[in-house]
């Protein structure tokens, strides 16, 4: 059986809860479950979340800088062998945003990138995301050396890659999101010894994991492609399959996640099964609106 990560911006965990996230939770099949943007308190979960059998390991990690904002959480099926919640940065820790745990084969980080948009939607965070991405590789990549385990950092990144990962890239080229210092900062990061996983087994594939809450804007496919599963190389081998499940609902994202093969050999190339002809798999048409 392939080890499954899935990652989801819930959009308010308290909310997600009632949109039918413990169903969802209780057929996704992961082994491991990235959460961002909970904006809960674990005292302040909701009791048949806290209850559940099916992930008895949970960790959450809530922001000091504002009650009900950002917060990231890690839930596995097993228990993992440590957690970090800290990158030593306090203008960092104190927003919530990073959560890794160490398991025997590997590292999984759940991260909530900022927004560069700023409450005026006058890209005023931009230079705060920026050092904070810029960050949070350094962090990894120190990690990775020590450890010598390979890493899957999984989360809400904030950044559309390229122009096929949203509907109106012309749009949006002053859009935090799709700046070029934003992209060029990530493929930086990137180029480091990290992937892409959805856009190394799915070149040319236009699939979606955010979409406005303007009405209509969903249903007519008009989205983003900003919610990413990133693998250092030596682990990109084992991905057997990466996918968004668009037809999720319970938030204005999308999960998406990856299957691995912890039993091949890094030396293996990665080539995977397409994903099922499902209708929640298939293929989208690129859109023409933008965020």
């Amino acid at each position: 059986m392939p080890f499954r990560i899935v990652t989801w911006n819930v959009n308010g965990i308290r909310s997600c809860v009632r949109k039918g996230f413990l169903d969802w939770l209780a057929d996704c099949g992961a082994d491991v479950v990235a959460l961002q943007e909970v904006r809960c308190e674990p005292a302040d979960l909701p009791p048949e979340l806290s209850s559940q059998k099916r992930f008895r390991h949970a960790s959450w990690v809530t922001a000091r800088s504002k009650k009900g904002y950002s917060g990231v959480a890690l839930l596995s099926r097993k228990p993992p062998l440590r957690r970090v919640d800290s990158l030593g940065e306090e203008s960092f820790d104190r927003e919530g945003r990073f959560l890794l745990a160490e398991f025997e084969e590997l590292q999984v980080a759940s991260v909530y990138f900022p927004k560069g948009s700023g409450n005026e939607r006058d890209n005023s965070r931009v230079p705060y995301k920026l050092a904070f991405t810029e960050h949070v590789f350094d962090f990894l990549d120190r990690v990775r050396r020590r450890e010598g385990k390979p890493i899957a950092l999984l989360g809400d990144v904030n950044v559309a890659p390229e122009p096929i990962d949203l509907a109106r890239p012309k749009g949006n080229e002053k859009t935090s999101g799709f700046l070029p210092e934003e992209r060029e900062t990530l493929a930086r990061c990137l180029g480091r010894g990290w992937a892409d996983a959805y856009r190394a087994l799915e070149p040319e594939r236009v699939q979606y994991t955010w979409w406005s809450n303007r009405f209509g804007v969903r249903e007519k496919n008009i989205g983003w492609r900003i919610d990413h599963a990133f693998v250092t190389h030596d682990l990109l081998p084992r991905v057997r399959r990466a996918f968004i499940h668009d037809h999720v609902r319970g938030s204005d994202h999308a999960p998406m996640g990856i299957d691995l093969d912890l039993r091949e050999t890094a030396s293996r190339p990665a080539r995977g099964p397409r994903a099922p002809s499902a209708a929640a798999d298939r293929p989208r048409a690129r859109g023409r609106a933008g965020r």
